[in-house]
């Protein structure tokens, strides 16, 4: 037996297999596929949003004793970081007003380098730019092994790629780069990342 819809010729079991189908369901499938479609639309747009190529996350330390051929440079108010010499050139000098110590590490054969310095609000035009990815910098305790902020870490991006960063520690210190492309900012990322502060420091 046939059914005549719209000029074309449905085989009334078909249309009888749809219906039953139909009975069959659960009434909790249709809500459940939604809710699925949902949530992978959301998965979906966080991963595209997702930076992938954010710097590496810091976590503070205590300071071990500094490897030969690493300068070690330390901030006002105790950050410590190095850099080693084979592959950058440290400028110190200080400012009129403590604390007041600069320290210019740049990158050798590059005009790519990083500044440490008092955080006193530099590059705030950069720290506002969008778009900003932003995270929090950890300290983790020697004593209880659980960790704590202890800073904020900020990068961005131009046009054309090049990326900045400026990471903003609790104790006052500061640590960045205006754009650079991003392999040289890869290099000044592990000066960065090599953040410590002093064994007598409260973790």
């Amino acid at each position: 037996m046939e059914n005549v819809t719209g000029g074309c010729k449905v085989p009334m079991a078909s249309l009888h297999n749809k219906e039953r189908l139909r009975q069959t369901l659960p009434k909790w499938l249709i809500p459940a596929l939604v809710v699925v479609a949902v949530v992978s639309s959301v998965v979906l747009y966080l991963l595209f949003k997702r930076d992938l190529h954010a710097p590496l996350a810091i976590v503070v330390s205590a300071c071990g004793d500094a490897p030969a051929g690493v300068r070690r440079m330390t901030v006002g108010y105790g950050t410590q970081i190095d850099a080693p010499e084979d592959a950058f050139v440290v400028k110190s000098w200080l400012q009129d007003m403590p604390p007041g110590r600069i320290h210019s590490v740049t990158l050798r054969n590059s005009s790519a380098n990083i500044v440490i310095l008092p955080d006193d609000g530099s590059w705030k035009e950069l720290k506002g730019a969008l778009p900003v990815f932003s995270r929090r910098v950890y300290a983790k305790s020697t004593h209880s092994g659980k960790e704590r902020a202890v800073g904020m870490d900020r990068w961005g991006y131009r046009k054309g790629g090049e990326r900045w960063r400026y990471v903003a520690f609790s104790r006052g210190d500061a640590v960045g780069y205006l754009p650079t492309p991003l392999k040289e900012a890869g290099l000044l990322d592990q000066v960065i990342s090599s953040a410590c502060t002093s064994r007598a420091a409260d973790f």
